[in-house]
């Protein structure tokens, strides 16, 4: 995202209320495109849904669609989603531009494919009507490629039209749901949730139609090596792992509750718990200031800092200028980390201490209300530890990456099976402790790292360079070679 914070920074620089208010726009949206359109969309869809009285096991299944749809979605993509981005910031600081489409259509291919066969497992046998089945699938498949495009837009940094997907995507599936419960098309099982999951499909599919344009708008040429980045899941196997751990992290209490006093089944297929997955989802959506700081802040001033004392450092720089370069870079990274936390922190006791007569007035259940509180605290130090794995990729301090993602992911699973044992009002809190103690770990091992980066820049780099050749590097030569006989 580095190349939409560049180009939102200009948007900073020109200080008027217009431009910066629209550049907080178009950041949120960049940051957290996916998750404003899924948490306003079925909130708003659900409210509209009570108001024409649509019953309760219509409303549920409507929501359990889109809930499965983005959480399996991400699970799908989350392990390869830093080994594309890893390996489209490589091509592109090579200056490799006609290597992005092939990449992009290599890894479309292997997704859709996966897509379909999870649908397929999943909706095989369940008690739901073939269109109902169709539509939630076509939903799965989209919300996944959508994920997949996201990685390579930025790197055309059109983020204007990025945000004008969104707002587009969102008003087409308004317009129609007011069209549909004056219009409804008929079906005898389902109607109301088929005409509302329908609106919601067409308004996601125009968004996917904005991306592909503006993606194949910008790189329409390219070779014919379509899945030469499979040779990064060697090398960057970990890139993998800490997607696949931390989104596992970000899902599994949301799991684990699912078999808990909370459960709803409906129609024998879905399994969830409305309740904490309203309450959780609403807690990220608190989370979006920090996103957006990061994106426009921390990715632009500290990045400059960070390209000045590593290109020192690799072009036998004097000492002083290393050191000078070294302490500008900490002093920026620190300022804006903690600017970032404070804001956020702000941003979240007020609205913890203002759910009481917010959740009233939009007459949303006490219980919800109660455990957003929880969740809320929860999401903030989530997002801190986000920040910092990102901040650690940047100085390539993979391991530690890793190793955080990995507690969070245990630490989320085990508290909040703990916490199922106690009475309701425990519920979010094995979601909360398990973000705190990750963020302290984070912290710590920042803290370990730029206390000791000049040791770890010169002293611990490797003598020379050698390509492997894994398991990895020769499938990638032989699905490449298939694509050129062609």
């Amino acid at each position: 995202m580095a190349g939409i914070g560049f180009a939102l920074k200009k948007m900073f620089q020109k200080d008027t209320f217009s431009n910066r208010a629209l550049a907080y726009l178009y950041s949120s949206f960049i940051a957290a495109g996916p998750w404003i359109l899924s948490v306003i969309s079925i909130n708003f869809l659900l409210v509209i849904m009570r108001i024409i009285n649509v019953n309760n096991v219509e409303r549920n299944l409507f929501s359990a669609t889109i809930v499965y749809s983005f959480l399996f979605s991400q699970l799908l993509v989350a392990p390869v989603q830093l080994i594309i981005t890893r390996y489209i910031s490589d091509q592109l600081y090579q200056k490799k531009y006609d290597m992005i489409k092939p990449t992009f259509l290599g890894i479309n291919k292997i997704i859709f494919f996966l897509s379909i066969i999870i649908c397929l497992a999943f909706y095989w046998n369940k008690p739901l009507p073939l269109l109902y089945k169709v539509l939630s699938s076509y939903l799965f498949v989209i919300i996944s490629e959508i994920w997949v495009i996201l990685i390579f837009l930025s790197a055309v940094k059109n983020y204007k039209l990025i945000a004008k997907a969104y707002l587009f995507g969102g008003i087409l599936t308004v317009a129609l749901i007011f069209y549909l419960v004056e219009n409804p098309i008929y079906f005898e099982q389902l109607q109301s949730s088929t005409n509302f999951l329908i609106s919601y499909v067409l308004g996601v599919t125009l968004i996917l139609i904005f991306f592909l344009f503006n993606f194949f708008s910008t790189f329409y040429y390219g070779k014919a090596y379509k899945y030469d980045f499979i040779r990064y899941f060697g090398k960057f196997a970990s890139l993998g792992l800490i997607g696949l751990f931390y989104t596992s992290g970000l899902w599994v209490d949301n799991v684990i509750l699912w078999f808990s006093d909370f459960q709803v089944v409906i129609y024998d297929t879905f399994i969830f718990a409305p309740f904490y997955d309203n309450a959780l989802f609403l807690s990220y959506l608190t989370t979006i200031p920090s996103l957006v700081l990061f994106l426009v802040i921390i990715e632009t001033e500290f990045f400059i800092f960070y390209k000045h004392y590593f290109g020192y450092a690799n072009s036998a720089h004097p000492l002083e200028v290393i050191e000078k370069s070294k302490r500008e870079m900490r002093e920026s990274l620190l300022y804006n980390l903690t600017y970032t936390f404070m804001a956020q922190l702000l941003i979240s006791i007020t609205l913890v201490l203002l759910a009481n007569p917010i959740f009233k007035l939009l007459q949303i259940n006490y219980l919800i209300r109660d455990i957003f509180k929880v969740t809320t605290i929860g999401a903030s130090f989530n997002i801190f530890t986000f920040i910092l794995i990102l901040v650690l990729l940047y100085f390539e301090k993979r391991g530690k990456a890793l190793s955080i993602a990995f507690i969070f992911f245990v630490l989320n699973g085990s508290l909040t099976y703990y916490f199922t044992t106690k009475p309701i009002e425990y519920t979010g809190y094995g979601f909360a402790i398990a973000a705190f103690i990750s963020f302290l770990i984070a912290v710590s091992f920042l803290r370990d790292y730029l206390k000791n980066i000049n040791y770890s820049t010169f002293a611990l780099q490797p003598i020379y360079l050698k390509e492997k050749s894994d398991i990895f590097v020769k499938f990638a030569l032989k699905m490449n070679s298939r694509v050129s006989e062609k």
